[in-house]
């Protein structure tokens, strides 16, 4: 199986986007093609491709891709527009047999020991998040962002506002909902290491869905103290229990809406990824210190907080003003 990832960007990529071309090297069964305007020298490796596109050229292929007149005033509306890219992108693609899209703040571990060919030909589509899913390259599937559901065309509602959706994922009613109102096949993946983003510390996020509704269903935070680390190609989350460290290796893991220190310059080999840095690994124990530090920011966790603060004001102002989602009824 032949497999693509459409990764059209914008702006500046994270300061460790070396790595992530670093991780995207290793998984040679797979391809990217990167579409952006950044004029920075990375190292691409040859299997990631790169298309110098401007942000005015790539709004107007989006416009020409639709018979209405779409909205996107900013890059971060592409989000919503991911499940289009079989059908926008379709004459960069033909040569492949599933086409996929992913964020560049992830970083690859063995993609194939998760991903092998007979896993891939039992689905329509991979992945029900928006940081890395695979669709079938074909014409029903890379136009099943368009079908209805009971009469309503969502896509037409998302692609002409400039209001955040999240399509791609499964909050409101996403690509995902569609694929199962029609009957397609989708494997809920959960072989990853996504990182709370809003806490100080390393904590796994993941999302319960049963697969034979449409339900939303449920987003779990794992309390465990974690770290991750890529070794030898391969990605791992690490978590504390029991006074002893458990490895789970892992098929990417997604540091979202978190910077990190990018100290990768000087390392030679594994990689461990902390809160919120990557630095050399020389043994297969995780330094005391990195532990002692996860232990304090328990009690004094500042992106924590700011978090709650945010939730409450947002609360505050959606019930004593006119502020209000525009799907709440």
């Amino acid at each position: 199986m032949k497999i693509v990832f459409i990764v059209p960007y914008y702006g500046e990529f994270p300061n460790y986007f070396n790595l992530f071309l670093e991780t995207c090297k290793n998984n040679k069964d797979f391809d990217w093609l990167v579409i952006t305007d950044i004029k920075k020298t990375y190292n691409y490796p040859q299997n990631v491709r790169l298309l110098d596109l401007s942000w005015e050229a790539l709004k107007e292929l989006l416009d020409q891709s639709f018979d209405f007149k779409i909205s996107i005033d900013s890059p971060y509306k592409l989000c919503d527009f991911k499940p289009a890219y079989g059908y926008i992108f379709r004459n960069y693609i033909e040569e492949y047999d599933y086409w996929g899209y992913c964020d560049v703040d992830v970083l690859f571990g063995d993609l194939r020991k998760f991903l092998p060919d007979n896993k891939l030909e039992k689905y329509d589509k991979i992945g029900h998040l928006g940081h890395m899913s695979i669709y079938r390259n074909c014409d029903e599937i890379n136009f099943m962002f368009a079908k209805d559901i009971n009469k309503v065309y969502r896509y037409k509602e998302v692609f002409t506002s400039n209001l955040n959706y999240m399509f791609d994922e499964w909050n409101m009613i996403s690509i995902n909902h569609i694929f199962l109102h029609n009957k397609k096949r989708i494997l809920m993946f959960n072989d990853f290491f996504d990182i709370y983003p809003y806490d100080d510390n390393f904590k796994r996020v993941y999302r319960i869905i049963p697969s034979q509704n449409m339900s939303f269903g449920k987003e779990i935070i794992d309390k465990k103290i974690s770290f991750a680390s890529i070794e030898k190609g391969k990605a791992y989350q690490w978590t504390y229990t029991g006074r002893k460290w458990n490895k789970t290796e892992v098929a990417y893991i997604h540091f979202q809406k978190r910077k990190m220190d990018n100290m990768t310059s000087g390392i030679k080999g594994d990689i461990l990824c902390v809160p919120n840095k990557f630095i050399q690994m020389n043994s297969q124990k995780i330094p005391k210190k990195f532990l002692l530090m996860s232990l304090f920011n328990t009690l004094y966790n500042k992106r924590k907080y700011k978090w709650y603060l945010r939730k409450i004001i947002f609360q505050l102002a959606s019930t004593t003003s006119s502020l209000r989602h525009p799907f709440r009824k």
